[in-house]
């Protein structure tokens, strides 16, 4: 019997942008990864933190799985860096980063900032150079970024989990039904207004009284702080 959980599902949606809807299969894939089967089963991301197999957890997969994802699965799984996560660049960061372009190292100035004044410190010696420099790529991994939404690039390689998956579907969903078939001068307009609309959805209050944001910042926290306590 194959575990619902597991299976990627496939919806038409509205997007702004090609590049957008292309984006959605990475997103997809990331969510998955840190879905949990029914019962207290560990997700196939928490599979490969605690066992260090990549192979292992992908054995768990049913398998009508096609080839595409799992070759996306296998990139998402490969281990962390110890130092910067630049990896964070090439992930989807979610619903909230899915309508804007990609970014690289060399657009990021946050860092180069960092760098800069790390550049133009004096140090004890080499060692302690070296560990300064460390250390700074810690806190970059861990300061929220504007490239990404406001998420930290350790936030951004976490990857979403089951309450960003409905959150995602919801807002797509209200996307579609607000623009499917809506005429736009360019593609541009259409890609301003997306985002308005997704600016203005994750401040939403939801029950509780946590905004969106709220809600998916703090379920990424929580993966990560699992992530760490079975071994990363």
């Amino acid at each position: 019997m194959v575990d619902e959980s597991l299976q990627l599902q496939l919806t038409t949606y509205w997007f702004p942008t090609r590049a957008s809807g292309e984006r959605l299969f990475s997103m997809q894939v990331e969510f998955s990864l840190n879905q949990r089967p029914k019962g207290n089963q560990p997700s196939v991301a928490e599979v490969v933190c605690s066992s260090g197999s990549i192979d292992q957890a992908l054995s768990i997969l049913p398998s009508i799985i096609p080839e595409k994802t799992r070759r996306e699965m296998r990139r998402l799984l490969r281990p962390w860096p110890s130092g910067r996560y630049t990896d964070a660049y090439r992930r989807s960061g979610g619903i909230l980063n899915l309508f804007t372009p990609p970014w690289d190292e060399q657009q990021d100035k946050m860092w180069a900032g960092m760098l800069a004044n790390w550049e133009a410190a004096t140090f004890a010696d080499a060692n302690a150079r070296q560990e300064a420099l460390r250390a700074l790529e810690r806190q970059w991994n861990t300061t929220p970024h504007p490239f990404f939404a406001g998420l930290t690039p350790a936030q951004v390689m976490v990857g979403g989990g089951p309450q960003e998956t409905e959150l995602s579907r919801e807002f797509l969903e209200q996307l579609t039904h607000m623009y499917d078939g809506h005429p736009f001068e360019s593609e541009g307009e259409a890609l301003i207004k997306t985002l308005m609309v997704l600016r203005e959805w994750q401040c939403q209050p939801k029950e509780g009284g946590r905004t969106v944001l709220d809600i998916i910042v703090a379920e990424r926290s929580e993966l990560l702080a699992r992530r760490q306590r079975r071994g990363t």
